[in-house]
């Protein structure tokens, strides 16, 4: 039985001679793994293999077998036609780094998301048609603790600590895993900010990337299942 839904590409990677194993989060159903079979032949008029391009939002036809953890992909089409973000070497680094993120933070909580989904759609849409956007994935690392279940709760302004254990802002200085100014002063501005304010939001390289790196401690320590990107290093070099 063939069922249709919206999907957004996450990872995909080559399955024998002409195919992919491509993984995706649907609106309907959540995270899930298909294959698209003969997609890489030359010869295919069906599908194209840019469809499934990190974070693609696309249409998409599919069955799922009982007791299968791999689905199939019958039909695909571009749901958004993008401009810019697989082509601009700055924006495809952010977005082959946040696809790489999502696929490991979206398997701890499978099943469908459709607040998350439409998150996730028009932050892309939003990214896509921006200017040379340095900060967008800070700020998509920061809205997406919000529905994963560990939201930053900064309890007093005068909090000079934030115990990424704890995930709250403290007074003393934790023994360990903990953010402290500069980067607690960006990260408070990134939590009250949005896209639109991102623009004339001040931050160097290094404070950035450093920032990269707390955040990514912080979903290792709230995430049983999450792996650091391995896309971080090379997509730090892009800042330098």
């Amino acid at each position: 039985m063939s069922n249709q839904s919206k999907a957004i590409v996450l990872h995909s990677i080559k399955y024998g001679e002409t195919s992919l194993i491509v993984n995706c989060f649907l609106y309907d159903i959540g995270i899930k793994s298909f294959v698209v079979k003969g997609v890489l032949n030359s010869k295919n008029k069906k599908f194209r293999k840019s469809y499934f391009l990190p974070l693609s939002i696309i249409d998409i036809n599919y069955s799922i077998k009982k007791n299968k953890d791999i689905g199939y992909i019958s039909d695909a089409k571009p749901s958004k036609i993008f401009i810019s973000i697989h082509i601009d070497l700055f924006k495809s680094s952010i977005i082959i780094f946040l696809g790489e993120l999502l696929n490991s933070v979206l398997k701890e909580s499978p099943g469908s998301n459709k607040k998350l989904f439409d998150y996730l759609e028009n932050a892309i849409i939003w990214f896509d048609q921006s200017a040379k956007e340095v900060n967008f994935h800070l700020k998509i690392l920061v809205d997406l603790t919000k529905f994963m279940g560990f939201y930053p709760n900064i309890k007093g302004e005068s909090h000079k600590f934030f115990d990424l254990n704890l995930g709250i802002s403290v007074e003393r200085r934790p023994i360990r895993n903990y953010m402290e100014d500069p980067e607690l002063k960006k990260f408070k501005e990134l939590l009250g900010t949005t896209f639109e304010d991102l623009n004339s939001m001040e931050i160097d390289n290094l404070l950035r990337v450093k920032m990269l790196g707390l955040m990514i401690d912080y979903y290792s320590l709230h995430l049983q299942m999450f792996k650091s990107p391995k896309s971080i290093n090379i997509f730090n070099e892009v800042f330098q």
